[in-house]
């Protein structure tokens, strides 16, 4: 998930500027490396957006099944196992 937050930014920050160079007639150098800074900064963002969304999801899960576990043993216990 990280990984495809940071390619999805990057594509659409670099995108983005060649989108604008070209509206304003910028020359294609200045757009490359404008691109290419945008892509940068945007992937990094991705980068973190994608460890924090994936640190929640996990947390999320674990917290599910911990409660699940949990409310599993609670309805075990009050009905004791007859022999």
């Amino acid at each position: 998930m990280v990984r495809l937050f940071a390619a999805c930014l990057g594509c659409i920050a670099m995108l983005s500027q060649i989108l604008l160079g070209l509206a304003e007639g910028v020359e294609p150098e200045t757009i490359l490396v404008q691109g290419e800074i945008a892509l940068l900064i945007a992937s990094a963002v991705g980068w973190i957006i994608g460890k924090l969304t994936d640190a929640l999801v996990r947390e999320s899960i674990v917290n599910r099944v911990r409660g699940s576990i949990q409310q599993h043993s609670a309805q075990s216990s009050a009905f004791p196992r007859s022999n």
